[in-house]
């Protein structure tokens, strides 16, 4: 049976539920459409075998932070206090031949200034001018980001340029152009410093500076957290929100149409069952995208597709990436893991630039050369996950669907299976039996991204982070707003990847659609 809705939000990832939740709280009856048979898209865990899987959240940045915007939002909801954010420790260990003894990178500025200078005492002078650097940085974005009035405006207009010309000074450089002014050729501090580069992208020459200077700044300035229980907790706290307020999250949903009126303006959602069984269509004035550009653009009619897509053509998609759910049946502390996240930078890696060269290498079958990884232990703090005794490690590393591509079933398991015996292979080369301890495995592809996520070659952060090539550009990094009037992105391709960019888009196209409904005479 057809409904009526103030919202319809396509898809149930965080940007799409915190735009949901928002608008609902605004007063609006808002409907959830999610294709999977569960809320959060890569926020959310599941069971299997013995274990409860977290399906993509390592650390968000602490919420206490009050440069942290996600905790605006949270607080606006009444859900902050219903989440407990764990904090994880140092931010994490680097192993590797060029890391022997292992490296501990602290939370904190002054902390982690102190640890590098120690490790590399003939950089001193540089990471001090890299800290600053980024200090200025993260400054300049909390006042953009903050709520000030015309007054405050005026009353700081001698101060605000020279806080904002690190923005603009650095508005086109990438990672490797800042590095390299700062370091030289001196690859060790580049490495200690980005070693979770994967996490992010797999090319430090493609990397917008901004981009990493407010995320790996956000959490070294104010430590990183775990949600207790599970990103699904958060997903479920947002989604709690809509329903409380009158409207639905509905699983097992696929939006097939974004159906417009005689002016292009949005009117209706098509949505369908399983294999297009029991069509629904139900009548909208707005529609929160939390699916890819691409996907929405199918749903729309022929002659809106050109148009509404015109604005993202030259944009690569971000990274995919490999992770692997380990179980085993000792805790990894008794093996020699001593943070909650570990780095192994692999021998034949001798610059960050290497990094780019990684995800080729799961394009055949195991070699001598292993992928660079990041290793959580869930164990090692209070995550809620599981109960003593079992024991959770997952293993990341960056990935591409055409590493999977024309392979059969059987094919794509046995080379599955190569590549976990080979990672816990090369785990245990630094945490010896640590192979010998895991009872339970699992391994989730790029493919494996694509498949769920429902995103161009299984991208997990929206668009790629790259510099902007003209100031002119970087407006489109953070655009909601499309050219089909009510259709707004609330997703990382609407800003930036993430939980916090997720959730930053979702804020900004709520907002948006209620700063637009206000100005509409025909809403009123």
């Amino acid at each position: 049976m057809s409904r009526s809705y103030d919202a319809i939000t396509i898809g149930s990832g965080l940007g799409g539920l915190t735009a949901a939740a928002l608008y609902a709280r605004a007063g609006h009856k808002v409907l959830v459409l999610e294709r999977n048979a569960e809320l959060g898209g890569a926020a959310t865990t599941y069971r299997h075998g013995m274990l409860n899987i977290e399906a993509s959240l390592h650390e968000t940045v602490d919420p206490q932070d009050p440069h942290d915007p996600k905790a605006r939002v949270l607080r606006a909801l009444g859900v902050l206090d219903d989440l407990d954010f764990v904090p994880i420790g140092a931010f994490y260990e680097v192993r590797g031949r060029l890391f022997d003894p292992p490296f501990v990178l602290p939370h904190g500025f002054d902390a982690a200034e102190a640890a590098l200078a120690a490790r590399f005492p003939h950089q001193r002078s540089a990471f001090r001018r890299y800290f600053q650097r980024l200090r200025a940085v993260q400054d300049a974005t909390a006042m953009v980001g903050e709520e000030h009035d015309s007054l405050w405006w005026f009353m700081h207009a001698p101060v605000v340029p020279l806080k904002l010309w690190p923005l603009l000074r650095d508005a086109r450089l990438s990672l490797s152009e800042v590095f390299d002014d700062i370091f030289g050729d001196d690859e060790g501090p580049k490495l200690a410093l980005a070693a979770n580069l994967g996490y992010y992208t797999d090319d430090a020459d493609r990397l917008w500076w901004l981009f990493y200077a407010v995320a790996q700044g956000s959490y070294l300035a104010s430590g990183g957290t775990y949600i207790k229980g599970g990103s699904a907790t958060l997903s479920r706290k947002l989604a709690e929100v809509v329903e409380t307020e009158g409207g639905e999250a509905r699983t097992g949903r696929t939006a097939t149409e974004i159906i417009l009126d005689d002016a292009g303006h949005v009117t209706a959602v098509a949505h369908t069952a399983a294999h297009g069984a029991d069509r629904v269509v139900d009548s909208t004035p707005v529609v929160f995208g939390n699916a890819a550009p691409t996907v929405l653009a199918e749903a729309l009619p022929p002659e809106a597709r050109k148009s509404f897509a015109a604005p993202y053509e030259g944009r690569r998609p971000s990274i995919s990436l490999f992770s692997i759910a380990l179980g085993l049946n000792v805790s990894p502390r008794e093996l020699g893991f001593t943070q909650y996240s570990t780095v192994l930078i692999p021998e034949w890696m001798e610059s960050l630039t290497d990094y780019a060269r990684g995800a080729e290498l799961l394009a055949d079958a195991p070699g001598t050369r292993m992928p660079a990884i990041g290793i959580v232990d869930y164990g090692a703090v209070d995550s809620g996950l599981n109960p003593a005794g079992q024991h959770l490690v997952s293993v990341v590393g960056v990935d591409s669907v055409a590493n999977w591509e024309d392979l059969s079933d059987q094919a794509c398991r046995a080379k599955r299976e190569q590549w976990l015996d080979a990672i816990v292979t090369e785990i245990d080369r630094y945490f010896p039996g640590f192979a010998g301890a895991v009872v339970q495995r699992e391994m989730a592809t790029a493919a494996t991204m694509h498949r769920y996520l429902n995103t161009p070659g299984g991208s997990i952060y929206g668009f790629a982070p790259e510099p902007p090539r003209t100031f002119r550009a970087l407006r489109s990094y953070r655009n909601v707003a499309t050219a089909v009037p009510g259709l707004w992105l609330a997703s990382s391709y609407g800003g930036t990847g993430g939980f916090t960019g997720a959730m930053m888009t979702g804020m900004l196209a709520a907002q948006a659609a209620l700063k637009s409904r206000r100005s509409d005479p025909v809403s009123h």
